[in-house]
């Protein structure tokens, strides 16, 4: 299997790194989180760049010629500790919208979307992969032609600022049921919608949302009525592949920032890169960044291609990449010694991000259930 970049994939990349390099460090990220305003002005200007075409494929107005091209975009936010909500608004909500809507009102909503004059947010409780739908957390019952929607959802992530949610509402059936669970794209600015923004302990936007008998016409279901739970499936599979190559960016950063720090930094009269124990460590750090990286590369090779290989890559990727993350992220931090956790200095930062990945739309322990489930499936189809 080739894992090299092609070529317009190689120049995003350095198109990416180059932009990010000259404009979010550090400082700039605590900036933009302190300034809504500029937060807002650096996402016109990563639209404006094509950053965010490069999650839809020509057909639909956008600059991919496959989903890996949103990957490689990814690589580098994480490499950078970008917070901007690209993988919600982009890769998530930007395949449900691909997949779900059809006509103008797709047209028109995916090219808002791309020219950055429009945030989205998914607010879809536990309904994703082989998990229960249990908490949908909102009720939707008919209302004449339309729909009214209620209820209560305490952390939806970049619900703070988006423009327009995607809400999964339980429209059919019983609590637990895969079936009976309908998307509704709602207006942020809609009667009876309220919330409550907030930051995450790893600086992404989110907010608390709630809906009071909300009304939606009929032309705002995503998807088939009852059916949504399987258009989220996906969503989140790329979303799952979306924050693997995140976290290989982030580990890609940490590796050489602490091999630098032991060679610079004198302990017993001697730099800590001379000591034989310190040097296993960051092999360690190595090789399982290597192999996260690969399993990261298949599973975005694989999102565009079968949908049982799409969510067994998915979920490969993600356990590797979650104990990958968790172990180059502390290590990193044990290197760098008290000036890990500094607020200072970005190590500790990425730690943070690596930790919040690692559970993030499942972590190791679910992904591992769901691969041997899927395996099972495989040879009982076969």
């Amino acid at each position: 299997m080739d894992f090299n970049l092609d070529d317009n994939q190689r120049m995003l990349h350095e198109m990416v790194d180059r932009y990010l390099t000259n404009t979010h460090d550090l400082a700039m990220r605590r900036k933009l989180h302190a300034d809504p305003v500029a937060e807002a002005a650096h996402w016109r200007e990563m639209a404006d760049l094509g950053l965010i075409g490069a999650a839809f494929p020509e057909e639909r107005g956008g600059f991919a010629a496959s989903s890996a091209e949103a990957m490689v975009v990814m690589e580098r936010f994480g490499r950078h500790l970008v917070t901007q909500p690209y993988l919600y608004t982009a890769i998530i909500c930007g395949r449900l919208l691909i997949d779900g809507l059809s006509g103008s009102l797709r047209d028109e909503t995916i090219a808002a979307v791309i020219a950055g004059e429009r945030q989205m947010a998914l607010a879809a409780g536990s309904t994703h992969l082989l998990r229960s739908p249990e908490d949908t957390c909102f009720t939707a019952r008919r209302d004449g032609a339309g729909w009214t929607l209620s209820g209560r959802m305490p952390v939806v992530m970049n619900g703070d600022r988006a423009d327009q949610f995607i809400v999964a509402a339980r429209t059919a059936g019983s609590s637990g049921e895969r079936a009976g669970v309908t998307l509704f794209l709602v207006d942020a600015a809609a009667c009876g919608l309220s919330r409550r923004g907030f930051r995450t302990i790893d600086a992404f936007g989110a907010g608390e949302l709630v809906l009071d008998e909300v009304t939606v016409g009929a032309e705002r279901l995503v998807g088939p009525e009852d059916g949504g739970v399987a258009l989220v499936d996906v969503a989140l599979d790329h979303g799952v592949v979306a924050i693997c190559n995140e976290a290989v960016g982030a580990m890609d950063y940490l590796i050489p920032a602490s091999a630098e720090y032991t060679r610079t930094r004198v302990q017993y009269s001697a730099p800590l890169a001379k000591f034989q124990v310190l040097q296993h460590r960051m092999a360690d750090m190595y090789i399982k960044n290597e192999m996260a990286k690969s399993m990261a590369l298949v599973a975005a090779m694989s999102l565009d291609g079968d949908g049982v290989e799409r969510q067994r890559m998915a979920s490969a990727a993600k356990a590797q990449v979650a104990a990958a993350g968790k172990f180059v992220g502390y290590q990193a931090v044990q290197l760098h010694g008290g000036m890990g956790v500094s607020e200072e200095l970005d190590i500790g930062h990425h730690y943070i991000r690596l930790n919040i990945i690692a559970h993030l739309f499942g972590d190791a322990s679910f992904h591992l259930r769901r691969f041997g489930a899927l395996a099972q499936t495989a040879r009982a189809a076969a």
